[in-house]
């Protein structure tokens, strides 16, 4: 089974904003700068208000810590997609932003473009997460082949990404 593509810079950033998402390590991250940032606003407003004796300075400390809690996450989102379209910038990527051939073969996921040819075993595979506009194939914690669904040229996305599914899960014993 096969199917083409192309890969563009938008895909790519939803790879980097979906494992910023699912990432323990970052989610626990991103929760202590939220809870630091607004700990810290407190802390300054209580102390701002024992010096002025004025209370309202410390309510308005702990308005303002909610409001940082609560805007936290979309900052954070906005940061993550305006520094990977950055990083992005920083070169060609000719080998990413490009038509894929992607295809399952006995022995793995095969993916090639005109710069590059590659398989990757059905046991290599760390993990295959799918959501909606986008499969992305885990080949390690912090890499994935992007397979996007609103960018294919030839081939049916979703009867691919159910064989792709099976055959890693059937590759793992998961039967």
């Amino acid at each position: 089974m096969r199917i083409r593509y192309e890969i563009k810079l938008e895909d790519l950033l939803a790879l980097s904003l979906h494992f910023h998402q699912k990432s323990p390590t970052l989610r626990r991250t991103r929760r202590w700068a939220a809870f630091g940032l607004a700990a810290m606003m407190i802390g300054l407003c209580l102390v701002a208000s024992e010096i002025t004796g004025d209370p309202l300075v410390l309510w308005v400390g702990v308005g303002g810590a909610a409001f940082i809690a609560l805007i936290y996450p979309r900052i954070y989102r906005r940061n993550v997609k305006r520094l990977s379209s950055r990083l992005y910038a920083e070169g060609q990527n000719k080998a990413l932003l490009c038509q894929h051939v992607s295809e399952l073969r006995d022995n793995g996921l095969f993916d090639g473009t005109e710069f590059l040819e590659r398989t990757v075993f059905w046991k290599g595979i760390e993990r295959i997460e799918s959501l909606p506009g986008h499969t992305f194939v885990y080949l390690s914690t912090m890499s994935a082949q992007v397979i996007p669904e609103n960018s294919m040229i030839e081939g049916d996305y979703h009867a691919f990404v159910e064989e792709l599914q099976r055959r890693w899960q059937h590759a793992r014993g998961d039967h």
